[in-house]
């Protein structure tokens, strides 16, 4: 349990193995004073003290700081003397620090430190785990002196402690050292967004420092960095800011010319053409001022720019694209009669150009949102009969469904769906109509219409759409008595795509999933990473000589050791993207990442390396399907999931899905940790299971998620009357939908009751995970 020993309380609790306990240690026959180490256990229970060490650091690899602190407590109580108790000492440290006991935490690093010899492997982390400790404490001084002295080791993560240094310093009012400190870090060779970000900071303190010159001076460094459009945008604007209060009026202009033309849509492009407009400056066109004007939604700015503009445009489907654009303005300024004659001049222009077309389809949308909504209609199918080869056509088909639907008439857009799915059942949106029809013919008791719509579905398409497509098919022949036929679709259906939904199931009604040998947690031999370097040789070439250390690896796990997993897998994705569309870098980085222990960046690099490999390439070893459906903390997962009664390969399928088994993982709606545990949901199940002094932040230590997510979705399963499909669903979008999509809380018929999920995340996380499990199944035995 999370700290809960702390209600021992009392004289106790400010007992809790201070400093002077853990390098004083009370003698052998002595009852140890800690709260966390509990009652004092008889000389002959205490396991030796290599024994110990073991355990508390198996402890700390999965979050359970308390079980580590308990053995480490032990140890140093019982062995004060061992070869061991020294680094018993800084893991100690490390485990409060994890554990929120900073004072603690700095007590004990200080001890550590006074005891370690300068060559110690350990002295370096201590050095920063101080630091931060003094930092959490708000003694700002203690932290620069901490940081300091870490940075004067040189090693790999030094422009970190530099980071954080220079944030002490600005609390301190030294700006000029925070500036410097700031800049360092800037001009080290980790992440771009650590460095971009640094620039910032340093351009900020040197402009308060009444050192605007120098500032500004730095600007094309950040811009150097700065590659995604929307944060191109704000750092121009912010230059070019500075640049005219410095009267530099000249560089001024072009950055913010730069602006309009590497991020038009942005807000600062807005800003920038209200500036040029009112300056009357000639190299803002009346073209780039409307169509930022129109991307930030000001439709009357941007309708009157655009009509100035096509005066003057000379080109003529340049003109009509202009005048396309002036139409959506004044509809969306509610002018319908306005723009339904822009956009028919627009398409009346150049027709059977893109921008032509595109206005064409514009008019018939706008005249479906002036309420005429039979007319449209119409004016959809008409496109879609004039321009059947245009991509379009399978567009405007589909909004034809729509506008049925919106009308109540069922049947008409049942007949829509039936013909987009037949003429493009290959389009983004002709499977999906196929699939639609074919459900609603089956619920209106036409199996052999259904049966016969995904036929059609199965035989245009590849890979998951046709498994999807033979899956159903084989259903409706099976409740048609024709086992022969819906066995063979059946296998079709999982031979498409095994580890799609789809897949999976058919090979449940083929007689079972095939269940593979692996024991959970089982090492990737060397002769296994051989085998799977061989085969990318077949397809990719031999192995270009390994490139000089770009030291991102070295930083991320140094980052890793001092608790900063944010900064950790920032390095590991920065190498990702380093590596990305290039096999052998790829596969590089996916064992790097696998033998560090961070399978959420092996996982992304391996898949990336399977989409990677040609149609005529040998099916890829096992090894790399391990490594895209890994078992990280098997001993963990695997006891949470036996307490619970689960399957522990769903429970690796459901982490897989909630986080790529990134312990640090939020999401956008604030759940946390590998079982992505929503705050609410965390407290209740941490009062359920009687964890007295919980955290939410404890949700991404591995040992609380996996216990805590292994809780839930057993009782998911149990509300759900046993149903896995069920169960995900109440995972994923609530007990009380789960209920409502089933009619109670028996899942009568699970394909149906997925196809009745009406929030398509959740739809898609069923699918997911149950896909995931199939996998998982086909690799390991539970």
């Amino acid at each position: 349990m999370r700290r809960a020993l702390r209600s021992l309380g009392g004289v106790l609790l400010a007992a809790l193995l201070s400093a002077c306990e853990v390098v004083s240690a009370p003698p052998p026959d002595t009852p140890p004073a800690s709260a966390v180490a509990g009652p004092a256990l008889a000389a002959t229970t205490i396991p030796p003290a290599p024994v110990l060490l073991q355990r508390a650091l198996a402890a700390l690899a999965i979050g359970d700081d308390n079980a580590a602190g308990a053995d480490l407590s032990a140890l140093l109580q019982r062995y004060p003397e061992a070869a061991e108790a020294l680094e018993a000492r800084y893991y100690l440290a490390e485990s409060y620090a994890y554990r929120g006991r900073w004072t603690s935490a700095v007590e004990v690093l200080g001890a550590f430190l006074a005891a370690a010899p300068p060559e110690h492997p350990l002295r370096g982390p201590a050095l920063f785990w101080l630091a931060r400790g003094h930092e959490t404490a708000g003694d700002h001084a203690a932290a620069i002196a901490a940081y300091q002295a870490y940075r004067a080791l040189g090693t790999p993560i030094e422009p970190y402690a530099a980071l954080r240094q220079a944030a002490q310093a600005r609390a301190l009012g030294q700006h000029a050292e925070a500036a410097t400190a700031y800049l360092h870090a800037a001009r080290s060779p980790i992440v771009p967004g650590e460095r971009a970000g640094s620039y910032e900071q340093a351009i900020s303190l040197l402009v308060a420092s009444g050192r605007p010159a120098e500032a500004l001076a730095l600007y094309p460094e950040v811009l150097a960095l700065a590659e995604q459009p929307a944060y191109r945008a704000r750092i121009l604007a912010a230059a070019a800011e500075l640049a005219a209060a410095e009267g530099q009026p000249a560089q001024a202009r072009a950055w913010r010319l730069e602006l309009l033309e590497a991020a038009p849509t942005t807000p600062e492009a807005a800003s920038v053409a209200d500036q040029l407009l009112a300056a009357g400056d000639p190299a803002l066109s009346p073209a780039q001022a409307g169509r930022s004007f129109f991307a930030n939604e000001r439709w009357s700015d941007a309708a009157i720019q655009f009509e100035r503009a096509i005066a003057v445009e000379p080109d003529l489907t340049a003109a009509s694209e202009l005048q396309r654009l002036r139409g959506l303005a004044l509809r969306a300024m509610g002018d319908m009669a306005g723009a339904l004659a822009a956009l028919a001049e627009a398409g009346a222009r150049d027709p059977n150009s893109e921008t032509g077309r595109q206005a064409q389809l514009d008019w018939v949308q706008t005249v479906g949102q002036s309420g005429e909504t039979e007319r449209a209609i119409q004016g959809y199918r008409e496109y879609a009969a004039a321009y059947p080869d245009d991509p379009r056509a399978p567009v405007a088909l589909d909004r034809v469904v729509q506008l049925w639907e919106r009308l109540g008439d069922s049947e008409a857009a049942l007949q829509a769906r039936r013909e987009l799915g037949q003429r493009y059942p290959t389009s983004a949106e002709g499977p999906a109509a196929l699939h639609r029809a074919g459900l609603a013919r089956l619920a209106a008791g036409r199996s052999g219409e259904a049966r016969a719509a995904w036929q059609t579905l199965a035989d245009a398409n590849r890979g998951p759409w046709r498994a999807r497509g033979a899956y159903w098919a084989g259903r409706t022949a099976s409740a048609l008595g024709d086992s022969a036929a819906a066995e063979a679709l059946f296998a079709a259906a999982s031979a498409a795509a095994p580890d799609s939904y789809e897949g999976v199931r058919a090979a449940e009604l083929l007689g079972g999933v095939p269940q593979g040998s692996l024991p959970i947690g089982a090492p990737i031999t060397a002769e296994q990473w051989a085998g799977l370097e061989a085969w990318l040789t077949t397809w990719a070439g031999e192995a270009p000589p390994p490139p000089a250390d770009d030291g991102r690896t070295t930083r991320a796990a140094q980052l890793a050791r001092v608790g900063l997993q944010r900064e950790a897998i920032n390095e590991w994705r920065a190498g990702l993207n380093a590596a990305t569309g290039q096999p052998w870098p790829l596969l590089r980085l996916a064992r790097t990442a696998h033998e560090a222990g961070v399978p959420s960046i092996a996982l992304l690099a391996a898949e990336e390396l399977a989409g990677l490999a040609p149609e005529s390439a040998a099916p890829p070893p096992l090894t790399l399907r391990r490594l895209i459906f890994p078992t990280p903390y098997p001993t963990l997962v695997t006891r949470e999931a036996s307490e619970r009664g689960l399957d522990p390969r769903l429970l690796y399928a459901l982490l897989r899905q909630e986080s790529l088994f990134n312990p640090g993982a939020t999401s956008w709606v604030g759940a946390r940790g590998l079982a992505q545990i929503m705050p609410e949901t965390g407290q209740g199940i941490a009062q359920n299971l009687g964890v007295s002094d919980f955290h939410l932040d404890d949700l991404y230590r591995p040992a609380v998620s996996v216990r805590f997510g292994s809780y839930y979705l057993s009782r998911r399963l149990a509300d759900m009357e046993g149903s896995v499909h069920g169960a995900l669903a109440a995972y994923n979008g609530g007990l009380g939908n789960a209920q409502r999509w089933a009619g109670g809380s028996n899942v009568a018929d699970p394909d149906l009751f997925t196809e009745a999920i009406d929030f398509a995340e959740t739809r898609g996380y069923v699918r997911a995970v149950y896909g995931f499990w199939g996998a998982y199944q086909g690799l390991y035995t539970p």
